[in-house]
């Protein structure tokens, strides 16, 4: 018992440190693809490569992977919004801005989040520490968008990046809250295989009309990245997510909401060279600090496997 006790902790721990480090890592892969491939590129191939492999499980597994009308519109929806939009603009943003930077940006998707849920009918209402987190999160946001274009004009290019960023951020809190409220009968993974197959096809397709062929550059390093994006941030990232579904609270798992963006700040300094100067520490702090103050605001209402996984989405920070 002891034995398997230990076994199960180091499970565990090995879980939350791959969430942590998986997740937080794709931000400085993405920042090293940016200048080589077509930002609709980036993460077509990331979601075709991780959506086949997937795909070729659940067929192997003999697992259904068959949608009813109505899912097959919602997966669709959801794999543009999510997929599509947030992602495109994402890398766009990691063309200008650094790894680090670009994780505080879309860290800040639980303060969108919780504003759509308070704004929209049978919603989840915020209480005086939610608005209190909310506000100063966008406070944090604007400081870090001020220091960005500080001396430049509003359609700069890191005017134009930060720009990206809080709409790819507020994509994704749409696609989050519409999932919510949609019922999906299919397996989250199953559901995912086909958002990421959906929208890496037409990822692709934008790419090749916006002439991502011949802007692109296809190094052995772009190829390298763009498998580890699928393989490690998308495929062994959200089974340590599931995996820690089923075994851990839920307030523990919701801690890599704020902890990702601090491992792509680390690790965008120690393989990039890239820094944070001034103000931008400050920034970081501010939206840290009320992400964490907006997710511990939130009532405590999940208690089945499912409702765990709905309400993770709600604060989902991915790239």
């Amino acid at each position: 018992m002891i034995v398997l006790a230990m076994s199960k902790r180091v499970q565990i721990a090995f879980a939350i440190a791959s969430v942590y480090f998986l997740w937080g890592s794709t931000f400085v892969a993405i920042r090293y693809l940016a200048p080589t491939l077509h930002p609709a590129f980036i993460s077509g191939l990331r979601y075709l490569i991780a959506s086949a492999i997937s795909m070729t499980y659940l067929l192997l597994r003999r697992r259904s992977i068959r949608l009813s009308g109505r899912e097959w519109w919602q997966v669709t929806l959801l794999g543009l919004v999510m997929f599509t939009i947030n992602t495109i603009l994402l890398n766009y943003g990691s063309k200008v801005l650094s790894a680090g930077l670009t994780a505080l940006f879309i860290s800040s998707i639980p303060l969108f989040i919780a504003v759509l849920e308070a704004a929209l009918p049978g919603g989840t209402s915020m209480n005086k520490m939610g608005w209190a987190g909310t506000l100063t999160g966008f406070a944090g946001l604007a400081l870090l968008s001020s220091r960005s274009i500080r001396g430049q004009s509003l359609t700069s290019a890191n005017a134009l990046a930060c720009a990206a960023l809080i709409i790819a951020a507020i994509a994704w809190a749409v696609g989050s809250v519409l999932s919510q409220r949609m019922e999906i009968k299919a397996s989250p993974l199953v559901s995912s295989t086909w958002q990421m197959l959906i929208a890496g096809s037409v990822n692709m397709l934008i790419g090749v009309m916006c002439g991502g062929l011949r802007s692109s550059h296809w190094t052995r390093g772009a190829w390298l990245a763009t498998f580890y994006l699928a393989v490690f941030g998308s495929l062994a990232g959200y089974t340590s997510y599931m995996f820690l579904l089923r075994h851990v609270r839920l307030s523990t798992v919701a801690t890599y909401a704020y902890v990702n963006p601090i491992v792509a700040v680390l690790l965008g300094w120690a393989l990039l060279h890239e820094t944070l100067h001034g103000s931008e520490w400050v920034g970081m702090g501010i939206v840290l600090v009320s992400v964490a103050v907006v997710i511990a605001s939130r009532p405590r209402v999940a208690k089945s496997m499912a409702d765990q996984h709905n309400v993770l989405k709600l604060i989902a920070v991915k790239p």
